[in-house]
């Protein structure tokens, strides 16, 4: 009789402690709605309006213009005209790539190296801003393997460089994807900078916790910051050991974060809503990166700061705030 005594004892125990812990999945897992919608919901593009490209195998040294869907306009990546319709489209800010050229210049072009999108070889870095400007910009895109190329030829002289982009656009808001993450390059994008009035307001970096902190330095305190990927997943393994209670991570203070559009950000406490909650209080702004302009008014009632896109050509149409 004892020991069915001691039995029944640990069996109400450990039911009592499964009831706690989920107790405990469940409040740090709710996904509480803020009160009101986001106030500002932004549109971020992802280097304008530009030729997306499947997935499937992709790596680092995949060349994505060589696997291209079929074209939609006649834009490319990365160009005065495709930023132009980005911003038509309603843009409010686009992510940029720059690179540190050989003569000490920026130029704004996405990869390491020339030879996928260009007629050009070797690394982006090691030609002079006027050899970069001389390479046709279009020479590699092609969305049947190889047997056409729809824009070569029609973007010789289309690479520009840092100083002509805040030239053409003196009012408009970017966020860099500083390619190196060398300190050079970005005191050097901090000085280019300085010389256009207003510059200092509306670019923002996208770069590691350092980088970050050496270009808000050397602008003062008055330009924004974006955490690259390195840093958001230091930022959300944080989160995750804190159960969901506890001060918002120090790694994750007054961040604005890019989260993935996918099932891998149901692991996070409270995820959407809480999580949201919780990165507002502790001065974070969260976007989600996807393509679905339909789910518009979804991602703002839950409180999503915004999106980064790369069709932004597809969210035309909500990029109006609601009444």
């Amino acid at each position: 009789m004892r020991r069915l005594a001691k039995l029944v004892h640990f069996v109400l125990r450990l039911c009592l402690l499964i009831v706690a812990l989920v107790s405990v999945a469940y409040l740090a897992h709710r996904p509480f709605r803020p009160a009101a919608p986001a106030v500002e919901f932004k549109l971020i593009s992802h280097r304008g309006v530009h030729q997306t490209f499947h997935r499937e195998n992709l790596t680092n040294e995949t060349c994505t213009a060589e696997r291209i869907d079929p074209p939609r306009h006649g834009f490319i990546e990365n160009t005065l005209p495709s930023l132009r319709a980005a911003f038509a489209a309603g843009a409010d800010l686009i992510e940029i790539d720059v690179h540190r050229t050989s003569d000490g210049e920026l130029v704004v072009f996405h990869d390491w190296t020339l030879d996928c999108r260009t007629d050009g070889k070797g690394e982006t870095r090691q030609h002079s801003l006027a050899q970069i400007k001389a390479l046709d910009a279009g020479y590699g895109y092609t969305a049947d393997g190889g047997k056409s190329f729809p824009f070569r030829g029609k973007f010789v002289g289309a690479i520009p460089s840092f100083r002509e982009l805040l030239l053409a656009f003196p009012d408009a808001h970017f966020m860099i994807d500083q390619k190196d993450r060398s300190a050079e390059t970005t005191a050097l994008i901090a000085a280019q900078m300085q010389d256009f009035p207003g510059a200092v307001e509306r670019v923002c970096l996208n770069s590691d916790a350092s980088r970050n902190a050496q270009f808000v330095a050397a602008l003062g305190g008055q330009v924004c910051v974006f955490a690259n990927k390195d840093s958001i997943k230091r930022c959300l393994v944080d989160y995750l050991r804190s159960s969901g209670f506890g001060d918002w991570p120090k790694s994750c203070r007054d961040q604005n974060l890019i989260v993935a559009d996918n099932g891998s950000m149901r692991v996070l406490w409270g995820w959407p809503g809480t999580f949201i909650e919780r990165a507002h209080a502790g001065g974070a702004r969260v976007y989600v990166w996807t393509d679905d302009a339909a789910r518009a008014q979804a991602l703002r009632d839950t409180g999503f700061d915004g999106v980064f896109t790369d069709r932004i050509e597809d969210w035309a149409a909500s990029s109006a705030d609601p009444p």
